[in-house]
């Protein structure tokens, strides 16, 4: 198992720990200090600062006083909500940025669209400019971002605007240009689909592992031994699905990274209180990835905003069910 770092109050390195024991820590501080009803918020701050070395009490106080600086700039009703704003401070807190850099690159963004035309981002364009700030992006990147954006966007009938949001933000910040992200995500694609993924699965994994400088030759091996690993755990097969797994096969070493998952899954599932299968199997997903050497602040953010989605929608489903049932008595 590969080792992180913890520090102590003065944010110096004084021992090493696992990537288990270092998300229970920043678990256990984040949870301290959540308010009601943000337990779920608190697991996603905790996993957006795995890739800090500070110590989880300077990144709780860090991530306050950020998070203190986007209630006072979105007021009560601004995207996102006041519960979410806690993932976004930790995710900015991660990568060193504040909420100023937040509202001046969204403030940026805005401005570009009206010149522009276009699209309109989702969310009020907050999940952009979390991708561009966390990944290092600047104000004067708007304009790039939209180039970025357009040139990535799938057809609108197969579109995760969000995600291809948040991808955009992050190759734009890393200096991508629109040609290269293009030639990065086929050559995900193609390899992905060579490896056995369903090419629903592989066209959706691509536009993650286009980041990651996978061995292409690994992937289907890596692949095969992921599906037997999940196999008896209905939880964690379901909250992963195919595109999770796709995603994960991209690390390499097959039997290496489905033991970090199988140990995230156990080790999220023993967390107080309990996550619901999905988020426990998307935690672990992320653990096993930290474990094997990749994370990323804005990942966490992505990953709950996801979750909420989906959630919002199944919610939206059941209702109208509901009105259509009650309209047809």
């Amino acid at each position: 198992m590969l080792a992180g770092l913890i520090a102590d109050s003065e944010g110096n390195r004084v021992m090493d720990t696992t990537v288990t024991e270092r998300f229970e820590a920043l678990d256990s501080a984040f949870l301290d200090s959540a308010k009601r009803g943000e337990a779920l918020f608190a697991r996603f701050s905790a996993l957006a600062c795995l890739s800090s070395d500070q110590s989880p009490d300077r990144l709780v106080e860090s991530a306050a006083r950020v998070r203190e600086d986007l209630n006072e700039g979105l007021g009560m009703w601004g995207t996102p909500g006041k519960a979410m704003r806690f993932v976004f401070a930790a995710a900015l807190t991660a990568s060193d940025r504040t909420a100023a850099h937040f509202f001046a690159i969204r403030d940026a963004l805005a401005e570009r669209r009206k010149l522009r035309g276009g699209r309109a981002l989702s969310h009020g364009g907050s999940c952009a400019a979390l991708a561009l700030a966390a990944s290092g992006g600047q104000p004067h990147h708007a304009d790039a971002y939209y180039d970025m954006l357009e040139a990535i966007a799938a057809p609108w009938w197969r579109r995760d605007a969000g995600r291809e949001e948040v991808l955009a933000g992050i190759l734009t910040a890393l200096g991508e240009t629109p040609e290269d992200a293009l030639a990065h995500m086929e050559r995900a694609r193609t390899a992905l689909r060579a490896a056995g993924v369903p090419k629903h699965h592989a066209d959706a994994a691509a536009r993650e592992i286009c980041l990651l400088d996978f061995d292409a030759g690994e992937l289907a091996a890596a692949w095969t031994v992921l599906n037997t690993a999940v196999r008896g755990r209905s939880s964690l097969r379901h909250g992963l699905g195919k595109t999770g797994l796709a995603i994960l096969a991209a690390q390499g070493h097959g039997q290496e990274i489905a033991d970090a998952l199988v140990r995230g899954f156990e080790t999220v599932r023993a967390l107080k209180p309990r996550p619901s299968g999905q988020i426990a199997a998307r935690l672990a997903m992320r653990l096993a990835q930290a474990e094997c050497g990749r994370t990323q602040p804005i990942s966490a953010a992505n990953e709950l905003a996801a979750i909420l989605a989906a959630q919002a929608a199944m919610v939206a489903a059941v209702a109208a069910s509901s009105a259509a049932v009650v309209a047809a008595t």
